[in-house]
């Protein structure tokens, strides 16, 4: 049986090895992927979660966001972002880092961050974090594969770092009172700031 540091080491080098093999920039997901059988559960939590108008951090190409009836997307990659304005004109999308959100405080009243965590050094998800509770207004939504099951999701070559037990009380901590929903192959954070 491995133990948790050498599970982190394996994730790892999954990861640098594929951002060596394609770069650091990812490209957008397949829409297949997206609504495949075990994406569609988070996409329904997430759309029965989301109250009032919608900020997407780390939206891609801007799948989630629609899924939702979302108003506004931020992504790092400015590809996608030009994709995102292709393909939902109506809506909002700017290139931004999720540690530095564009918009005033309590600019929406949801702020989502879902799949985008494990994207990043564990060190950078407190400014994410700090970021999304600033920019929303009443609620902030965050879904991360469970890195405490041996799930595809958990262990995708893209990801930094699994989300298991540790880091996931590291990232409580880093919140106010939430609910959390361990609903394998995914966890589910609310956070409900004001009614």
């Amino acid at each position: 049986v491995m133990t948790l540091a050498q599970k982190q080491r394996e994730q790892l080098a999954r990861y640098l090895e594929w951002k060596q093999a394609q770069g650091e920039t990812e490209g957008p997901q397949r829409l297949s992927t997206m609504l495949s059988d075990i994406q569609r559960p988070r996409l329904e939590w997430l759309r029965q979660n989301v109250t009032g108008t919608v900020l997407e951090v780390g939206c891609g190409w801007g799948f989630v966001l629609a899924w939702v009836n979302g108003q506004a997307g931020v992504e790092i990659n400015p590809a996608l972002v030009e994709l995102a304005q292709i393909l939902s004109p109506e809506r909002e999308f700017k290139t931004a880092d999720a540690r530095a959100l564009p918009y005033e405080a309590e600019s929406f009243d949801t702020v989502m961050l879902p799949e985008v965590l494990e994207h990043m050094e564990f060190h950078e998800v407190g400014g994410a974090v700090h970021e999304a509770l600033r920019v929303a207004r009443r609620r902030v939504l965050i879904t991360v594969p469970d890195g405490s099951t041996e799930t595809t999701e958990a262990t995708c070559f893209k990801h930094r770092y699994l989300m298991d037990d540790e880091h996931l009380d590291w990232l409580l901590k880093m919140l106010p009172p939430c609910r959390l929903d361990r609903m394998p192959p995914f966890l589910y954070i609310r956070v409900d700031m004001r009614d």
